[in-house]
């Protein structure tokens, strides 16, 4: 698997500015070679093998999608996806959020001499509660996992 580092959720991001100040996010980056655009990394990340297991998962729950309605997202002609719905999107970064409104998942690129930088954060709006803090290091596991999939 490629290099997957946490670093600190960048200021200014829109992962940075949403939802109380007291709420949890954490950042993850990878390098890769090239020039990818952000509807190439949203497209990769939801239509990745390591992300199918999480839509087989969702589509038990009627909040299933194809590879057809990833890359509506990652174009711009959809807003939704299985759970989630664009909250924010700008040049390099799309801001997702769940159904429930607990959770959010922020994908952005940031374009280097030769390479670009991938990062892929989440918001948890009640880091407190007990299954939460309990699923936490899955999550970061899964996280990097995820990234590490494109």
């Amino acid at each position: 698997m490629a290099k997957i580092e946490a670093i600190p959720v960048p200021p200014g991001s829109l992962l940075a500015g949403f939802g109380p100040p007291q709420s949890y996010r954490d950042c993850f980056s990878r390098e890769v070679p090239g020039s990818v655009p952000l509807e190439q990394f949203i497209e990769r990340f939801y239509c990745s093998w390591t992300f199918r297991p999480e839509r087989l998962a969702l589509g038990l729950i009627g909040r299933g999608a194809s590879n057809a309605d990833a890359r509506a997202v990652a174009s711009g002609e959809a807003q939704s996806f299985a759970a989630w719905t664009v909250i924010e999107r700008r040049e390099g970064e799309i801001l997702l959020q769940d159904f429930q409104g607990a959770t959010a998942s922020w994908l952005s690129v940031v374009p280097g001499e030769g390479s670009t930088t991938l990062l892929f954060g989440s918001w948890v709006g009640k880091p407190d509660r007990g299954v939460v803090k309990v699923l936490m290091p899955f999550h970061r596991w899964y996280s990097r996992v995820l990234l590490g999939g494109i």
